[in-house]
């Protein structure tokens, strides 16, 4: 039996034939500028206002506490 017969191969197989298939999106993930900082930034924003937003029941007071973090006018209203 030859050692890339080997059933044991089969995980590192596939994982080469899903690269193969996902080359070009790879490849321009790779070799692009841009990164997902933006996106992980509004996430903690949105974990900011859970946090705070605690015991609230509706979505009004959830998106408001968002924009009050991510405002200008949050930095104004936080405790000194």
């Amino acid at each position: 039996m030859l050692v890339g017969e080997a059933p044991r191969l089969e995980p590192v197989r596939k994982a080469i034939r899903t690269l193969g298939k996902h080359m070009q999106r790879v490849v321009q993930r790779w070799t692009s500028t841009y990164t997902n900082a933006r996106l992980e930034g509004m996430s903690s924003l949105f974990q900011a206002a859970r946090g705070r937003a605690r015991g609230y029941r509706n979505d009004e007071t959830f998106i408001g506490m968002i924009y009050l973090i991510g405002s200008p006018a949050g930095s104004m209203m936080k405790s000194t």
